[in-house]
């Protein structure tokens, strides 16, 4: 009997030892769990939500200013500008024909000019280069001899619409001998070195462009067959004669071979 009964004394006290224990290791983990990480802020989790960070870019909080303020509107967009130059007038707008601006030739052009504009040839050659005014017209010309006048209203430089019409000249090439140096003869009459190039070639352009043009040049005898070229006599009322060595098959660019 006695033995029974310190028995069931030990595991009597065996059971409450257990329970203490359970109590103790419990409680801790509980009180971790509440307790959360030791720095919340890390998380974003402190005082103040997302935007607990004064100045940075949440929406919550008072100290944000953060993506969703307003853009502020952009007043620095200026209007459409006009040259006060007839040369960079005209160069704007021969820049805007080129590129197929309607809307910045129409700023610039009258409504007839418009017209112009929109149905002449433009041609291969884009180079543009300004050559110079005279008059009320600005002369431009490319690299194959190709000519546009552009005639200005001075007294509209710096404001909308200033240009009222625009020619083009294109470089032809004649079929016949005579007819093709006499074009030649033209261009030299009227400085237009590309448009003698693309008649003869480069280094004639440049040996002649300089020299003063034979004014009232005519034929003063009948071409010569050579078989291969043909040879044109001419002179001009000043006394200076020329003859000009032009290939059979013309119709093109490069048909005067030399000039003698």
């Amino acid at each position: 009997m006695k033995r029974l009964l310190g028995t069931l004394i030990v595991a009597t006290l065996a059971m409450g030892s257990l329970a203490a224990c359970g109590k103790k290791d419990g409680g801790d983990v509980a009180a971790e769990a509440s307790n959360g990480p030791s720095n919340s802020a890390e998380f974003g989790e402190g005082p103040g939500g997302a935007s607990a960070s004064p100045g940075g870019g949440g929406t919550g909080g008072t100290g944000g200013t953060g993506g969703t303020q307003d853009p502020v509107a952009d007043k620095s967009a200026a209007g459409p500008t006009y040259p006060g130059d007839a040369k960079g007038y005209c160069q704007a707008a021969v820049s805007a024909w080129t590129k197929n601006d309607m809307n910045r030739i129409k700023q610039l052009a009258s409504s007839g000019a418009v017209s112009n504009f929109q149905y002449i040839e433009k041609g291969a050659d884009h180079n543009w280069k300004y050559v110079k005014k005279d008059g009320s017209e600005c002369v431009l010309r490319n690299d194959h001899g190709d000519q546009l006048q552009v005639t200005i209203d001075e007294h509209n430089l710096g404001k909308p619409q200033a240009i009222t019409d625009v020619v083009i000249e294109k470089t032809e090439y004649p079929s016949d001998a005579s007819s093709y140096v006499q074009s030649f003869i033209n261009a030299w009459y009227n400085g237009n070195t590309a448009r003698m190039a693309s008649y003869s070639s480069q280094s004639i352009a440049s040996s002649y462009g300089g020299k003063k043009a034979p004014p009232n040049w005519t034929e003063s005898q009948p071409k010569e067959d050579k078989g291969d070229y043909w040879l044109v006599h001419g002179s001009s009322n000043a006394g200076d004669s020329y003859t000009f060595k032009v290939r059979k098959s013309l119709g093109k660019a490069g048909g005067i071979l030399g000039i003698s």
